[in-house]
């Protein structure tokens, strides 16, 4: 599908599973343009820039490359279980968001956090019970500077 729009400076093909604007990983979702949106930046990673991508080495010596199985570093877990996270977390604000008041004034209580998204040190929270009764509690912060949400359940 033709978007018109030219791949980016420096792209490669890692960009395809993680946006190339702020490094957060990509869903699976496909939307009707044939891009992917990042969820944190809204930027489109258009899939039609990876035809034909060849794989680029740092040397011309193949025997001077290390290929790395990243699955096999000691962070890929963590990463992983950050990203599964931001996935469900996402997943709870979309079905929390048709029982959440719309309104401009802050949300509940006050509390020292820091904003993953802005890093402002402050920010609002409500509790909601969103899953099973013998589960934890669901909070819901909400920054007091950039509005953005971020769900944590305990």
């Amino acid at each position: 599908m033709s978007h018109g729009n030219p791949p980016p400076e420096g792209l490669s093909r890692s960009h395809r599973y993680f946006c190339y604007v702020c490094g957060t990983l990509l869903p699976h979702k496909v939307t009707p343009n044939d891009s992917f949106q990042c969820r944190k930046c809204l930027t489109h990673t258009y899939l039609s820039w990876f035809i034909d991508m060849k794989v680029r080495f740092g040397s011309e010596n193949v025997n001077d490359c290390e290929i790395t199985n990243y699955q096999t570093l000691p962070i890929f877990d963590k990463i992983l279980a950050d990203a599964q996270k931001a996935c469900q977390a996402e997943e709870v604000l979309r079905k929390a968001g048709e029982f959440l008041p719309i309104c401009d004034n802050i949300d509940g209580p006050s509390v020292k956090r820091d904003c993953p998204y802005c890093g402002n040190g402050t920010m609002t929270y409500v509790t909601m019970q969103l899953r099973a009764a013998d589960e934890g509690q669901t909070v819901i912060y909400t920054c007091t500077e950039c509005k953005q949400k971020e769900v944590e359940n305990t």
